[in-house]
């Protein structure tokens, strides 16, 4: 009988601890939303010119938004003596336009600021430029919900074929920490762009 409390005792100690972990991770997470520095990393629309592989542009692939940014090239001596087999560290600062823009890239982790995350990087053996560095931003998808697939699949992909229009993806970042807010559209929060093309479609 005692045996039985036990286990028993046990198993409500566990499902308690699994329902407590989430509510902890969501409550750090809005923490970090507060006190994280917000950046728009605009997006790359498609390109059919480009000789780059894989620099053709954002695209849809069932339910993930592949996002390739503008700012994910990087040009500096400071690249030189970069061990790229190794993560390294990019710094983030905003244009004039606010949005987001690699100020430095360095091998060891920052000592002073926090709006720095640590990526993976290579340089592009068509690039005749040492110094040129591409970087790969651990944010690059973005999941998109079974009911909204066909939407999104109608309306988005004009728009990345379409230079003219303005997307970008809202991050907040707080050393190496990343929370992704929002994909805007036009000024359009991704939510309600759906929307807009839903209600279009039902016309």
């Amino acid at each position: 009988m005692n045996r039985k409390i036990l286990l028993l005792t046990v198993f409500i100690l566990v499902a308690v601890a699994q329902l407590l972990v989430p509510k902890h991770m969501i409550s750090n997470l809005s923490g970090f939303a507060k006190t994280g520095t917000e950046f728009k990393f605009k997006i790359r629309h498609q390109r059919s010119d480009s000789p780059e592989i894989g620099n053709s542009g954002s695209s849809i692939q069932g339910r993930f938004i592949w996002l390739q940014f503008e700012e994910s090239r990087y040009r500096g001596a400071d690249t030189a003596n970069l061990n790229l087999s190794r993560p390294i560290y990019v710094l983030l600062s905003s244009d004039s336009l606010g949005f987001a823009k690699i100020q430095s890239v360095m091998q060891n982790k920052p000592q002073t600021g926090s709006d720095w995350l640590k990526v993976r990087a290579y340089k592009n053996s068509s690039d005749a430029d040492s110094n040129s560095l591409t970087i790969n931003f651990p944010f690059n998808n973005y999941i998109i919900e079974d009911k909204d697939i066909k939407d999104t699949e109608l309306g988005l992909t004009r728009k990345l074929k379409g230079p003219q229009s303005l997307i970008y993806l809202k991050v907040n970042i707080k050393e190496n920490k990343y929370l992704v807010n929002d994909l805007v559209i036009d000024g359009l929060s991704f939510k309600d762009f759906v929307k807009s093309i839903r209600a279009t479609r039902q016309e």
